[in-house]
C-alpha cells in the first residue's frame, strides 16, 4: 500500500515537473525560432506545439507512467484524443467560469488548468498509459 502510494506520488511529481517543462520548451522554442532563425510567430508557435506534443508523449510513456509495455499505437491514439478532448472541455469550463460566472480570466485560467491536471494524470494513468491491454488482463 505503501509503495503504491510512493510510486503514484512519484509520478504526480513528475507530471507536474513535466508541465513546466512543456511551458519553457513551448515559450523557448516559439522564440528560438521565430527570434533567431526568423520563422514567422504563427509557424514558430506549431511548431513548438507538436515539438512539446510528442515530449509530452513520451516523457508520459517511458518516464512518468512507465508503459513502454503497452501498446504503442494504442497509446498515441488515446493520447491525442484524450489531449484534443481536455483542450476542448479546458477552453469550455473557461468560458463558463469567466464569461457566465465574471471570474477573472487569470484565476479561471489557472482553476480551470489545475483541475484538469489532475483529471488528465488520472486518465492518463488509468486509461492511457497502460502497460497490458485490459482486455489481455480481464482473461487472466
Amino acid at each position: 500500500m505503501r509503495a503504491k502510494f510512493v510510486a503514484t506520488l512519484y509520478a504526480m511529481t513528475g507530471f507536474g515537473l513535466l508541465g513546466l517543462v512543456s511551458f519553457t520548451l513551448n515559450l523557448g522554442l516559439s522564440a528560438l525560432l521565430h527570434e533567431l532563425l526568423g520563422v514567422s510567430e504563427e509557424l514558430s508557435f506549431g511548431v513548438s506545439l507538436m515539438v512539446v506534443f510528442v515530449v509530452n508523449f513520451l516523457a508520459c510513456r517511458y518516464l512518468i507512467f512507465d508503459a513502454a509495455g503497452g501498446n504503442l499505437a494504442r497509446q498515441l491514439i488515446a493520447f491525442t484524443l484524450s489531449s484534443l478532448a481536455f483542450r476542448g472541455m479546458e477552453y469550455v469550463a473557461f468560458l463558463l467560469l469567466h464569461s457566465l460566472v465574471g471570474v477573472h480570466y487569470l484565476i479561471a485560467i489557472t482553476a480551470v488548468l489545475g483541475v484538469s491536471m489532475i483529471g488528465k494524470f488520472l486518465f492518463y494513468r488509468g486509461a492511457v498509459f497502460v502497460k497490458q491491454n485490459n482486455s489481455n488482463q480481464a482473461g487472466s
